[in-house]
């Protein structure tokens, strides 16, 4: 009796679960990095590593700058999207306060979700592993953890640490 409950429980365990397709199964196929800290905190140094790691970085760029000469690895459509939505929510990327997507509206939200899943489709194409950096995307990390989620991606997040000093101090 005791080696028969063994065996079922060892079937059950071993047994592919019913009404789950083979992709669930087996766990999503694809990986979206999200590399998450606010500017000068070395975000772009990380999502650089990352993509030479064999990371995809997005087609669309956002350009290097005066503190930045070899580029901030950032998604150029995705950084205008974030700050229309933060302007929308009467909000900023340096705003203190908890950014609540409540106050854009059900349907304004709904629109933003598609508008970031459909950016990231077109951006990464089908990339099994990817990278996003925008330190925007702080403000409303578990928002993208639900669209990746919702397209079948997992979602890492890296969080870099710098001494709060040297952030300040960096030009």
């Amino acid at each position: 009796m005791k080696a028969e409950t063994t065996t079922r429980k060892q079937s059950k365990e071993t047994a592919p679960s019913e009404g789950l397709s083979h992709r669930q199964e087996a766990g999503p196929n694809r990986t979206c990095i999200l590399v998450l800290g606010m500017h000068r905190s070395g975000t772009s140094a990380i999502t650089r590593v990352l993509s030479l790691l064999g990371a995809s970085l997005p087609k669309n760029l956002l350009g290097a700058g005066p503190g930045n000469p070899t580029g901030h690895w950032e998604p150029e459509r995705l950084v205008h999207l974030h700050d229309q939505m933060l302007r929308e929510a009467g909000s900023r990327w340096d705003d203190w306060r908890p950014f609540d997507p409540e106050k854009l509206g059900a349907e304004r939200l709904e629109h933003y979700r598609s508008e970031i899943a459909r950016i990231v489709a077109e951006e990464f194409d089908d990339a099994p592993l990817f990278v996003i950096k925008d330190p925007r995307i702080c403000r409303f990390a578990p928002l993208y953890e639900s669209i990746l989620a919702q397209a079948g991606i997992a979602s890492r997040l890296v969080l870099p640490v710098r001494n709060p000093l040297d952030v300040s101090a960096s030009p």
